[in-house]
């Protein structure tokens, strides 16, 4: 199973949009693989919204939840990092859904 460890991959750029934007493509470049990619995140504490929603948030929003649970799967988060990482996953979950149901017109 291929393993990303964020503290060596990442280093200090773990912030910005630029910072997940760079850790997206790393993802991406394994989605075909045909095992999941564990983030492993011991060590590190990341607290930015930008940086997760960039990194993970917008394949959550591109793709369908249990695609995105089942080629990526993260590990050693801490216990805040979690529940930020869940509320941004979950949110561009919704908006996801809400951008593939056929519009309804009025008339």
């Amino acid at each position: 199973m291929p393993r990303l460890e964020i503290a060596s991959y990442c280093k200090t750029a773990r912030v910005t949009r630029g910072d997940g934007a760079r850790l997206r493509r790393a993802i991406e470049e394994t989605w075909n693989v045909g095992e999941p990619l564990v983030l492993d995140f011991s060590g590190v504490n990341i607290a930015s919204v930008s940086f997760f929603d960039e990194a993970l948030g917008l394949l959550a929003k591109e793709h369908p939840l249990d695609e995105l649970t089942a080629r990526v799967r993260v590990e050693n988060i801490s216990p805040g990092d979690r529940t930020l990482l869940n509320s941004i996953v979950t949110s561009r979950a919704k908006e996801r859904t809400t951008q593939t149901k056929p519009s309804r017109q009025v008339g």
